[in-house]
């Protein structure tokens, strides 16, 4: 009986054509499968994109995607080392030496090729700071050299300078001289005119220009992403037709930046309103770039896709701001502005809305009432104070209060802004009202003494002297002060109590003859924050007998205890 030609089911899958997304939304010892049952692996690997294939190869593990950086193209294997290879400004020689013997291995006849052609320099500078090479002279024998030196050939010997590296140059010398003897004469040879921090200089300029098509640009200009921009200027540039978008994508489009796209924000659904596949892929080699840059604006070393992510969560984040910003929330006017302006002006315009609200609070701070006492963010408690200090960072962060596991992040919406734009204002509104009702008052020095100072035990212990008719403001309350207090701030009723609408009606007296400020104009800048402060005092002490208020645990006053 004739045999079928009929394949099983697996296999059929297998010729099946693989997209790069699908590739690289999978798990990295899945992708790496799909790739070696692939019937076309080497046309499956380098169809992706520079970018990808550095993510591929990291979420696999650099060993064990030896198979994958075998199939790759020298384009890809140079992207790879451009990002490996330096620290900063300086080669790093362990990251040198890794990748060598790493490409060595994938594919040795290939690299050497390459190797010599495009990167003798790098070569030679590796070999200058890993060995020392002496030529046999013709009245000296082998046994005249030391134990640590070895020779290939009988002609150059060769001592290597670390331990750590013995190895992998061993082989590499091996390899070299196996394939072009000549060539490994003439790279020994030339070691003795090394100039080695010209050479790096050379090969460091050689690689920011490559980066740069990227977006990895250099410090001083990758900061430009956070450059303050408007949106009226950016209306204005738009007008005069100087905005000018990257061009159509000629290579492969990097997929693996959009993949992390996880907040359904307006940046995202923006992105989903995009009809022309031409465009979109235009946006997502734009993005990729984008995150590159930011990348490099932040010094940071991304080498895994949780890292990753957290740039992609930033970009989105100011993405969707700026979008808000320009487009007030229409998702159908916020997909033609990103089609419109390039993407890293839309992230300037949100990212300026969050630089606002720092400049607003270094502006503020620097004349407040609250700094003049020497306080720190703990007087606002962990909320106010968690946002000032977001607010003042280098570049500014939102305060989560831990609920996401950190107490910082970027911004993602412009609610967020808003949010911390109303507590500074609130903050602000506070601080000048003590500043009017402690304006004849040493009172801030003397209460430090007794526990954390915050506007709230201030104020509010300070009311309670003057409610009580005690002579000395600013020391703590007696126990039975406090509970004398207690007994006046409740209105009647059953637990748990209220307080009185009159003692609240004696603290807005006692308000603005401290402060000599009209009634309605406190309540209109503050009045809300003093609700929630009597609200506060109701859920703590509310269902608590005045005399079984315990000291220890009161934080709404001064008590000595």
């Amino acid at each position: 009986m004739k045999e079928s030609t009929r394949q099983p089911p697996e296999k059929q899958q297998s010729l099946v054509p693989v997209s790069s997304k699908d590739l690289m939304s999978l798990p990295g010892k899945k992708a790496l499968d799909v790739i070696l049952e692939s019937p076309t692996p080497v046309t499956l690997v380098q169809s992706l994109a520079a970018e990808d294939l550095f993510w591929l190869v990291h979420d696999i593990g650099p060993v064990d995607a030896l198979p994958v950086l075998s199939l790759a193209s020298n384009d890809q294997w140079q992207y790879l080392l451009d990002l490996e290879l330096w620290k900063k400004d300086r080669l790093g020689i362990d990251s040198v030496n890794r990748w060598l013997d790493l490409l060595l291995k994938a594919d040795a006849e290939r690299f050497l090729i390459w190797g010599l052609r495009e990167h003798r320099e790098l070569i030679e500078l590796n070999l200058f700071k890993s060995i020392e090479v002496r030529i046999k002279e013709e009245d000296e024998s082998p046994s005249d050299f030391d134990e640590g030196y070895f020779t290939l050939d009988g002609l150059f010997f060769i001592r290597i300078k670390r331990e750590e590296y013995d190895q992998i140059i061993r082989d590499f010398l091996r390899r070299l001289a196996s394939h072009d003897i000549n060539k490994f004469h003439q790279v020994l040879a030339e070691l003795a005119g090394v100039l080695p921090a010209e050479l790096e200089e050379h090969m460091y300029r050689l690689r920011n220009v490559r980066l740069a098509e990227k977006g990895f640009l250099p410090f001083e200009e990758a900061v430009g992403i956070y450059q303050y921009l408007n949106p009226q200027s950016l209306m204005q540039e738009a007008e005069a037709q100087k905005v000018i978008r990257v061009q159509q994508p000629t290579e492969p489009v990097p997929v693996s930046t959009s993949l992390l796209i996880r907040d359904q924000d307006l940046f995202y659904i923006s992105l989903r309103r995009v009809e022309d596949g031409r465009i979109l892929e235009r946006l997502q080699a734009e993005f990729a770039a984008m995150c590159n840059q930011i990348i490099s604006a932040d010094g940071f070393v991304v080498r895994d896709k949780e890292n990753l992510a957290a740039v992609v969560g930033k970009a989105c984040g100011y993405l969707s701001i700026g979008l808000q910003k320009l487009a007030g929330g229409d998702d159908r006017k916020a997909a033609g502005l990103v089609q419109r302006f390039p993407l890293s002006r839309v992230f300037r315009v949100g990212y300026g809305a969050a630089m606002e609200l720092r400049w607003d609070t270094e502006k503020w701070l620097r004349e407040s009432w609250f700094a003049g006492q020497d306080f720190d963010t703990g007087f606002w408690e962990d909320d106010w104070g968690g946002i000032l200090e977001g607010l003042l960072k280098r570049r500014p962060l939102f305060y989560t209060g831990f609920s996401e596991g950190e107490p910082y992040r970027e911004f993602k919406t412009l609610e967020e802004i808003t949010h911390c734009r109303k507590a500074l204002d609130e903050i602000m509104g506070i601080d000048r009202l003590l500043s009017l009702v402690f304006a004849q008052s040493t009172i801030a020095p003397r209460v430090q003494a007794y526990q954390p100072v915050t506007y709230k035990n201030l104020l509010m212990t300070c009311w309670a002297q003057r409610h009580l008719g005690l002579p000395e403001e600013g020391r703590p309350l007696a126990v039975d002060e406090l509970r004398a207090f207690f007994n006046n701030l409740w209105g009647k009723g059953a637990r748990p109590y209220l307080v009185d609408t009159r003692m609240k009606q004696a603290f807005l007296d006692w308000l603005q003859m401290r402060s000599d400020q009209p009634a309605a104009e406190i309540l209109g800048r503050v009045g809300k924050t003093f609700d929630r402060i009597f609200g506060e005092l109701e859920r703590e002490y509310g269902s608590v007998s005045s005399k079984d208020l315990d000291p220890r645990y009161i934080k709404h006053f001064f008590v000595a205890y």
